[in-house]
C-alpha cells in the first residue's frame, strides 16, 4: 500500500527571488544563505508576487500535516512518497518519527534539500530520489479528486493500492501530473463534488484503510 503526495507545495526559495528583500531579512534572520531556506507563503509572501504557479506554492505546512496522519496512524505496511511542485521525489520511511513542531519540520526540510537524505542510527529516514512520479505510480492507483465518489477507492483497496493525494492549496493538477495519470490508466475517487483540503482526503483514506484492512 502506497500513499503519494502530488505536487506538493514544498521547495527551497526559486532563483528568481533569492534577491528579494523579505527572502533577504529572512536568510539573515537564520543564518543561512537564500537558497537553503524553505519558501513559505506566511514569510515570503510579497516576493512570491510573480512567481509561476503561485497559488501551489510556499505551502509546506499541507504536506507536514498530511505526513503526520499517515506516520500516526495504525497502517503499518504502507509506502510514503512525496512528489513536489517541481517534480522532486521523496521517499519518507515509515518509522520516521516526524517533528510535530512546524519550524523543527522546516528546518529537516532544508537539511533534506542540501544533503539529499536523513539519516539516523544508520538508518535512512527521508531521501530525495532521482526517479519520476510515474514510476512509484501501480497498476493499482486511485486519485484522489472532487466530483468523484469514494467508491473506486474502496472496491480498490488491497495490498498494492496506490493513494495520490494533492498536496498544494488551490488549483488542481498541473497538466503534466494528468499526463501521468493517463499514461498509468489510473481511477480517480473523490469525497463529494466540492473541492476537499489535503489534511481531509488524508485523514478520511486512512480512516477507511483502517477500517477495511
Amino acid at each position: 500500500m502506497r500513499f503519494v503526495f502530488v505536487e506538493s507545495s514544498l521547495e527551497t526559495i526559486p532563483e528568481e527571488i533569492q534577491n528579494h528583500p523579505d527572502v533577504v531579512r529572512s536568510a539573515r534572520r537564520r543564518g543561512k544563505r537564500p537558497e537553503k531556506l524553505l519558501l513559505d507563503d506566511s514569510i515570503h509572501h510579497r516576493a512570491m508576487a510573480n512567481l509561476e504557479k503561485r497559488e501551489k506554492r510556499g505551502r509546506p505546512d499541507i504536506i507536514h500535516q498530511c505526513l503526520l496522519a499517515v506516520l500516526d496512524s495504525n497502517l503499518k505496511d504502507v509506502e510514503i512518497f512525496v512528489h513536489t511542485v517541481n517534480g522532486v521525489v521523496i521517499w519518507v520511511n515509515r518509522e520516521t518519527r516526524l517533528p510535530r513542531n512546524y519550524i523543527r519540520f522546516v528546518g529537516l526540510m532544508e537539511d533534506l534539500f542540501d544533503r539529499g537524505k536523513i539519516e539516523a542510527n544508520g538508518k535512512t529516514l527521508i531521501e530525495i530520489r532521482d526517479i519520476p512520479l510515474s514510476s512509484i505510480l501501480t497498476e493499482n492507483t486511485v486519485v484522489l479528486k472532487e466530483g468523484f465518489s469514494e467508491e473506486n477507492l474502496v472496491r480498490s483497496m488491497d495490498s498494492d493500492l496506490t493513494v495520490c493525494i494533492g498536496a498544494f492549496p488551490h488549483g488542481d493538477f498541473s497538466d503534466e501530473a494528468v499526463g501521468v495519470f493517463k499514461k498509468r490508466n489510473v481511477r480517480f475517487a473523490g469525497f463529494g463534488k466540492y473541492p476537499k483540503t489535503s489534511l481531509y482526503a488524508t485523514y478520511k483514506t486512512v480512516c477507511l484503510l483502517e477500517r477495511i484492512g
